[in-house]
């Protein structure tokens, strides 16, 4: 897992209009989602981010898909879930930029610089993450989309599937 503290990796991501770096699609602090289709877990993190997103006004949350373009807006269109999304496709240079191994998987981004990393959000990790956003959120709980709360508490996917 990438360590805290390091610089945002600058690995090209893909939003529909062209490929930029990462740092380039949130210009202040950002919570990056990473999440795949056909995972339960990832659509209830991402019904999570969205909660986050709509009340954390100064915190971009961006999601990082490793779906195609039309797949990714099916997905978050089946689960009701808004929020912007790029596209960390195959080989997810991304993903393993960030060391990421399991998913769903959260980064957070604060002063350009990786605060905090989740690889497969495990229970423990979201408990956690209140007090993580407590600067732009205060200690409201996060209302998890409704297929999270009977999901597994393992993560769902590998990056070699």
């Amino acid at each position: 897992m990438i360590a805290i503290g390091a610089t945002v990796p600058e690995i090209d991501v893909y939003d529909g209009k062209g490929a930029a770096p990462i740092p380039v699609f949130f210009d202040r602090d950002g919570l990056l989602v990473f999440f795949r289709d056909n995972c339960r877990r990832c659509d209830g993190v991402l019904g999570l981010a969205a909660a986050i997103g709509r009340r954390a006004r100064k915190l971009s949350v961006i999601g990082v898909s490793q779906e195609t373009i039309e797949d990714t807006a099916e997905q978050l269109n089946r689960i009701g879930v808004r929020l912007p999304v790029v596209i960390d496709d195959r080989p997810y240079r991304a993903s393993a930029a960030f060391g990421i191994e399991q998913l769903p998987a959260l980064a957070l981004i604060r002063d350009d610089a990786v605060a905090w990393v989740s690889d497969g959000c495990p229970a423990a990790d979201l408990t956690a993450l209140p007090g993580e956003l407590a600067d732009w959120v205060g200690d409201k709980p996060f209302d998890l989309h409704p297929d999270y709360r009977d999901s597994t508490s393992e993560a769902s996917k590998h990056l070699g599937r």
